[in-house]
This record gives structure tokens, C-alpha cells and sequence, in this order.
């Protein structure tokens, strides 16, 4: 049995989409691209103007496991140019690869996580960077997808740590959906830190917050939007130089986010290497235009070194850990070969089998349905058939399958999509503010590029920290009207 998913028109108001599903954690079918005027995506399924436009770009693309015949999993990435690629797409024999998440590569330095990865940034011009569908949550990434499967291809179960707003713009997505809460049946790599209350899973490896920031880099933001709110308050004058209440308040503040961003360097936190942990504080400064992550690190460097004089000493310790299985997340990955915390254990042809649903994916010799009885336990997902010029919106950590498939002509022969990461909200109550930690959120917003014009914001160029999308007047349009195509 499968459960059916709620739609909604892509016309309907930011504030109402907060409340009716952003703020209650549940995907939605959106009817509909984002009707912003800048999203210009649809021009996209032209490979010809695509490659006039982001061609030169470098690219990342994965094989298909030739075992489990599936993507998403710990295969080595080929590094091309994105004309080579869309070129051996339209090509019918294969094997054609697939465009995924451009995250840094594990063996690469070159390729650095960033909100705008190729291909993506020579495509920047031509989509909103917050689609107003969307309202006042941040933007984590964007990636563009692209394959070519007739039979259907398979991602594998696995949740993400960011709010989706998926935009199908060729071809077909069959989505099986099973909510955060049902961890406890789907047999995760990596081992549970948290279970937030927004519905954000946090894994003992690399603990994250419930708005999505690693740890380390919500403590080093803090530092820097004190010393910010700092530099904007003018030092006391005269002989005795005395500093306002608010200046000295604000300067114990700064004390104290240092020692605890100093004592969580020190701890590494649950065992966690804080030099390994995935840190994109730099990449959001980068992105936001900011270059206040220089020197931050020098703050803690006494404390690194002391840390570093620790490890020294308990390097034997370690070795014996690692060698009887008890070294942490280190053995976990080695043994499990590198997969993601994030993804399921369970073979996609099992959890396909299970639900009756057709599988090109094929479960490895050694597996069996007997292990993994919880699986048995779940509730009906939801399974949705996405197509063309329709979006899901996906809250952060709900599991999800992507069956991804093309059809048989020339022209119907490349699936395409484009989706937005958004930070997850954690202030569930309100529309204008849906981030708990406004200190740290408004630093940010301050150091982001700008929104583009929507009906209702401020001028272009308003910085999003200064403006922020407000409720509408409903009784002025109490019936969204349909966007124009």
C-alpha cells in the first residue's frame, strides 16, 4: 500500500506555504515551476543553449555501480567538461553517467563546496537564489541533475540535511518517501546523534544543529557577528575611555563564544577530529562576498596545539581502538567502505521488492530480505510520480528513493532537475524569523548577495538581512491567480 501526497499550485503565497507545509515539516507536490521572473530554467532543456551558456564548466559525474546498478553510492567520479558530458548523453549507446550533488571530490582539493557549484554558477543569472515560493529561509546549495535512462534509474534510500525544492524540468521522478522518524527501521550507516525537533537527523560523526549548521561553524559565526555588532559601536572617549554598557556586555559575549568555540576545539567533541569535520563556514563567507573567516582560526591556535600535544599521547590508544573496532566513525567508514552516514543499509531492489514497485537496481549476492526485518515495520510511504514542469518540496531528513527515467525519442531522451537546498527552519512559528539563532542568521544574511525582485519586497539590492519577505495582504487576493506559461 502506498499513501498519496497532497498537491498544491505553484502560485500560492510564501507566507501560506510556510504555514500549510514548510513549518509542519511535510513534502508537497507544487503544481507548477517557480513563477519568479528571473527563472528562466526552462530554456535549459535545450542541450544546444545549455552548452552555449555553461559548456566550459568542470564537472563531476558519476558512474553507475555495475554491481547494484544504482547512483548514489561510493563510486569514483569522473572529472568532465559539462559539453563532453551533455554531448555523451545524446548519444544512444552508453553507459551514460549522471550529474549529481557537485560536492568536493574526497581525493580533491579543486573542487570546493560553494551555493553555486558548476554548472550552476555560469547559470547564476537565470533563477532566484530564494524562489519566492520559498519565503525567508537561506539557501544552501543548488545543483542540477542529468542523466538518460529509459528503464529508470535508482539514487538508493538516503536523507538529506537541507530542506529540497525539487524543479523537474525533463523527463520522470518516481520519489518513495518515508518520514525522518522511521530511522529506526531503515538501518542508517551512521550512528544517531539527534533526532531535532524540525525533523533534522544529526549523526555522532558530525553532529549538526537543528537549523543544519555543523557545530563548529554556528560557534565560529557567533564569534564574528559579536565582532561585528562590535565595530559598528564606537569605543569610549576621554581620559578614562569608558565603554558603554552595550559595548561591554557585547564584549564579554565575545569572551565567551571564544572559550566555548575554543573548548569545543579542544574536547573534539564525541571524538570527533574537528580538523575532518565537515566545516563550510568559509564556503558561506565565499559565498556571501565575506572574507571574515581570515585569521578566525588564529583565536584557538594555542588551544589546537595543546590538543594536538593530546592526540600525541593517546595516538597507541587510537591504533589499538581502530584495530579491535572500537576506534568510532573512522573503523565504521572503512569497514562499510565510505558510505554516507545518511544512507540506508537496505538494497534498493529490497525496498523496491517490498513495496511492489518495478526495479532496475539488484541487491548485492550476499544480502537477504532476513536482514533487515525492521524494514517490515515501516508504514506506507508516500510514492510520488513527478512530472515535467512540476516540483517537490522535501523537508530536511525525510528518506527518500528517486527512480529517475527518460523516454525512448530524441527528444524525450535526457531527464533533467533543478533543486534548492535551503537551510532547515527551526523557528516553526513564525514566517519572518524561522531561525532560532537570530544572531548568528542575520550575520549571515547581512554577508548574502540579494534577493531578486518579487511582488511585495523591497527594492532589488535590499540586502536580506535588512529586508525580509513579509505577510501579504490576503483580502486583497484571497484566490491565487495562475501564473502565466
Amino acid at each position: 500500500m502506498h499513501e498519496q501526497l497532497k498537491s498544491i499550485q505553484s502560485t500560492v503565497t510564501a507566507e501560506d506555504s510556510f504555514k500549510t507545509f514548510i513549518s509542519k515539516r511535510q513534502p508537497v507536490v507544487i503544481k507548477g515551476l517557480p513563477d519568479d521572473e528571473s527563472f528562466k530554467a526552462r530554456s535549459w532543456t535545450d542541450l544546444n543553449y545549455l552548452a552555449e551558456k555553461a559548456g566550459d564548466s568542470e564537472v563531476l559525474i558519476e558512474p553507475m555501480h555495475p554491481e547494484s546498478h544504482q547512483f548514489g553510492t561510493n563510486v569514483q567520479r569522473l572529472t568532465v567538461s559539462f559539453r563532453e558530458f551533455l554531448l555523451s548523453l545524446q548519444r544512444e549507446e552508453g553507459p551514460h553517467h549522471y550529474l549529481t550533488t557537485q560536492y568536493a571530490d574526497l581525493d580533491s582539493d579543486e573542487l570546493e563546496q560553494t551555493a553555486l557549484p558548476p554548472p550552476a554558477d555560469a547559470l547564476a543569472g537565470e533563477y532566484p537564489h530564494v524562489p519566492r515560493i520559498m519565503g525567508n529561509v537561506c539557501l544552501q546549495q543548488v545543483n542540477l541533475w542529468l542523466g538518460r535512462s529509459t528503464e529508470g534509474s535508482t539514487s538508493g534510500l538516503h536523507h538529506d540535511f537541507h530542506d529540497n525544492l525539487y524543479c523537474l524540468l525533463r523527463g520522470r521522478k518516481r520519489f518513495v518517501l518515508y518520514p525522518p522518524s522511521e530511522i529506526k527501521n531503515l538501518y542508517p550507516y551512521g550512528t544517531l546523534d539527534a533526532l531535532h525537533e524540525n525533523g533534522l537527523i544529526s549523526y555522532a560523526d558530525a553532529p549538526v544543529r537543528s537549523d543544519g549548521l555543523p557545530v563548529r561553524v554556528a560557534l565560529k559565526a557567533r564569534v564574528k557577528a559579536i565582532e561585528q555588532k562590535l565595530s559598528f559601536i564606537p569605543r569610549g572617549k576621554g581620559k578614562g575611555k569608558q565603554d558603554t554598557k552595550e559595548r561591554k556586555a557585547l564584549m564579554k559575549a565575545h569572551d565567551e563564544a571564544l572559550d566555548e568555540l575554543a573548548q569545543y576545539t579542544l574536547e573534539a567533541v564525541d571524538g570527533i577530529d574537528v580538523e575532518d569535520e565537515i566545516d563550510d563556514f568559509d564556503a558561506l563567507m565565499a559565498d556571501m562576498g565575506g572574507e571574515d573567516s581570515d585569521g578566525l582560526d588564529d583565536e584557538v591556535e594555542n588551544t589546537s596545539k595543546i590538543n594536538a600535544e593530546s592526540e600525541d599521547e593517546e595516538e597507541n590508544d587510537e591504533d589499538e581502538d581502530e584495530e579491535t573496532g572500537e576506534g568510532g566513525i573512522q573503523n565504521d567508514e572503512a569497514a562499510e567502505g565510505g558510505e554516507p552516514s545518511s544512507f540506508s543499509r537496505v538494497p534498493t531492489a529490497f525496498v523496491h521488492h517490498h513495496l511492489d514497485l518495478p526495479t532496475t537496481a539488484i541487491a548485492p549476492p550476499s544480502a537477504s530480505m532476513h536482514d533487515f526485518p525492521l524494514l517490515q515495520k515501516t508504514p506506507p510511504p508516500f510514492v510520488v510520480d513527478l512530472n515535467a514542469g512540476e516540483m517537490l518540496y522535501l523537508p530536511a531528513s525525510w528518506w527518500h528513493e528517486v527512480t529517475s527515467s527518460s523516454g525512448t525519442n530524441d527528444d524525450e531522451a535526457i531527464h533533467m532537475a533543478f533543486n534548492y537546498w535551503f537551510y532547515p527552519p527551526d523557528n516553526l512559528d513564525s514566517y519572518e524569523e524561522p531561525y532560532k539563532d537570530t544572531l548568528v542568521w542575520e550575520y549571515f544574511r547581512s554577508k548574502q548577495g540579494h534577493h531578486t525582485r518579487f511582488e511585495g519586497d523591497a527594492d532589488i539590492g535590499a540586502p536580506l538581512g535588512k529586508t525580509k519577505r513579509k505577510s501579504a495582504d490576503k483580502s486583497k487576493d484571497p484566490e491565487p491567480k495562475r501564473s502565466r506559461r
